[in-house]
């Protein structure tokens, strides 16, 4: 039985619905980029983008803008050798989809993709990782194609960032309310889980992991090892973003449509 009271912002499904508020993921944006910005605006309440029908489309967890930028902003807690290009791939559609939609080339905002994980992807102890273009025979030359790509650990170790984004990190990870903007989000946290709604949303989809977790230690896919929890946390962390819980929820007592999807989605068993 999963207790929706021991659900904290680090599950990805209470992280999606608390950033739908504007004014805490305009406050989060802040932090991370260390700078003010205008009132954010989101497109649609969830964003796909599918701009080919023999491409993969993608659910945005979080897409917004403002009036001179597009932030994609995804909490990460599964540790994928794909993750950087995922980045690519998410930065590269939303600019498509961006054109698609009339806009020019001129017109392009700044597309920022940000990662929040749950890990440190780069094993560097570094609380943020942040990558643009740059000319690699003279490294003072920046691209400036308006693309930044971050990282953002929650286990950091090193002073590298401002203390209102480490107490945000630092919340994430252990729950620790150390300032007013902690304050907000576990507050929220705690009014979502005394949500019918969000609490029935929230326990669907944890169910469902739990489910394909049970049944890759039946197939004995797992069995302890850490490698075959990673390929079903792949799988399910796949699903959940192209928004396939019916695939989801069937893969947990289909074996063969489990084996499609691995295939599907090139992770290799």
């Amino acid at each position: 039985m999963i207790d929706i009271n021991s659900i904290t912002l680090k599950n990805n499904a209470m992280f999606n619905i608390v950033m739908r508020r504007p004014n805490l993921c305009k406050m989060c944006l802040e932090r991370i980029l260390d700078k003010k910005i205008s009132e954010i605006s989101y497109p649609e309440s969830e964003r796909v983008v599918d701009y080919d029908l023999a491409a993969k489309s993608i659910r945005l967890d979080i897409y917004c803008e403002d009036e001179d930028s597009v932030y994609n902003v995804e909490l990460q807690n599964g540790i994928y050798e794909d993750l950087s290009k995922r980045s690519r791939y998410y930065q590269d559609l939303i600019d498509i989809d961006l054109l698609e939609k009339g806009h020019e080339y001129v017109d392009l905002k700044n597309n920022i993709v940000i990662f929040i994980c749950t890990f440190d992807p780069f094993d560097l102890g570094r609380h943020l990782y942040t990558f643009e273009n740059i000319c690699l025979q003279e490294k003072n030359i920046r691209l400036d194609d308006k693309t930044s790509k971050l990282f953002l650990n929650t286990q950091g170790i090193i002073d590298d960032i401002p203390t209102p984004l480490k107490n945000f990190l630092k919340y994430i990870n252990d729950g620790e309310v150390t300032d007013d903007f902690t304050k907000q989000l576990d507050e929220t946290v705690v009014e979502i889980r005394k949500d019918k709604r969000w609490r029935k949303r929230i326990m669907t989809v944890e169910q469902l992991i739990k489910d394909e977790t049970k049944l890759a230690k039946k197939a004995g896919i797992e069995e302890g090892k850490t490698s075959g929890m990673n390929l079903i946390n792949e799988l399910n962390m796949h699903l959940i973003q192209d928004n396939r819980l019916e695939d989801l929820k069937a893969a947990t007592t289909d074996m063969e449509l489990q084996k499609k999807l691995f295939k599907e989605y090139e992770i290799e068993v």
